[in-house]
C-alpha cells in the first residue's frame, strides 16, 4: 500500500503495432513510484533477474505453450455444442469448427514474426493450445501477455469468449502453461550455445 500514484514507464524496445488495427500499439510498461522501480512489479522482477545472470555471463530464453478455453459470450459453457467427445485431444473436426479464429490468432503471430508453428485442440472439450518460436526471456514474457489480449479480442470477434483461467470449466482438464527453459551464452541473436549442453548429457553449470 502506497499513497502515491503508480506509473507505467512504456518500454520502447516492445511495441507491437495491432495486426487487426494499425493506428494502435500495444506497449508494456515498468511500474514506477517516486522515481524509483517498484521491486514487486513481475515485470521488474523478470528485468531484475535477467541482469543478474547477465553479470555472470548467462541469458535465460524461454518457450511456453499458452492453452485456453473457447466459451460462450456469457463464460458459461462450452462454445462448441458439438465438441463433446470423451477424450477430444487434437479432435480434427472440432478444429475445423474452430478454424477461423485459431487461424486468424496463427495468422497475426506470423505477420509479427513470433515463428508460430504449432496449434491443437488440446486434452479438454473447448481448449486450444497455440506456440510459437522461443525467445528472450523478457520477449516471451511480453508476447505472452499480448498473446492473451490478442486472443481474447479475435475471440470476441467471432462471438466467442477466450479464458486463460487455471480451471474454468469444472470436471474438464484446466489450462496450463509448459514453460521451456534455457540458458545460453548470448542474448537474442547473437546466443550460438546452450551453456547447460555437453557432448554426453549435461554440463557443470548444470
Amino acid at each position: 500500500p502506497a499513497h502515491p500514484d503508480m506509473l507505467a514507464v512504456p518500454d520502447p524496445d516492445a511495441v507491437i503495432q495491432l495486426p487487426w488495427n494499425k493506428e494502435i500499439a500495444w506497449v508494456p510498461g515498468n511500474c514506477v513510484m517516486e522515481g524509483e522501480d517498484v521491486a514487486q512489479a513481475p515485470r521488474n522482477v523478470l528485468r531484475r533477474l535477467i541482469k543478474e545472470a547477465a553479470d555472470e555471463g548467462l541469458h535465460v530464453k524461454t518457450g511456453i505453450e499458452a492453452e485456453f478455453f473457447l466459451l460462450t459470450p456469457d463464460g458459461e459453457e462450452i462454445s462448441d455444442p458439438f465438441d463433446n467427445a470423451e477424450k477430444p485431444c487434437y479432435d480434427q473436426q472440432a478444429m475445423m469448427r474452430r478454424l477461423d479464429v485459431i487461424r486468424e490468432i496463427s495468422d497475426y503471430m506470423l505477420e509479427l514474426g513470433w515463428g508460430a508453428y504449432q496449434n491443437d485442440h488440446e486434452d479438454a472439450n473447448g481448449q486450444w493450445e497455440m506456440n510459437w518460436d522461443f525467445d528472450d526471456a523478457l520477449a516471451t514474457a511480453d508476447k505472452h501477455s499480448f498473446f492473451k489480449f490478442m486472443a481474447k479480442s479475435v475471440a470476441e470477434k467471432h462471438g466467442f469468449r477466450a479464458t486463460f483461467m487455471p480451471k474454468p470449466v469444472e470436471g474438464l482438464t484446466g489450462n496450463g502453461c509448459h514453460a521451456h527453459i534455457s540458458v545460453w551464452d548470448a542474448p537474442g541473436a547473437d546466443s550460438r550455445n546452450n551453456v547447460f549442453a555437453a557432448y554426453k548429457g549435461t554440463g557443470d553449470i548444470a
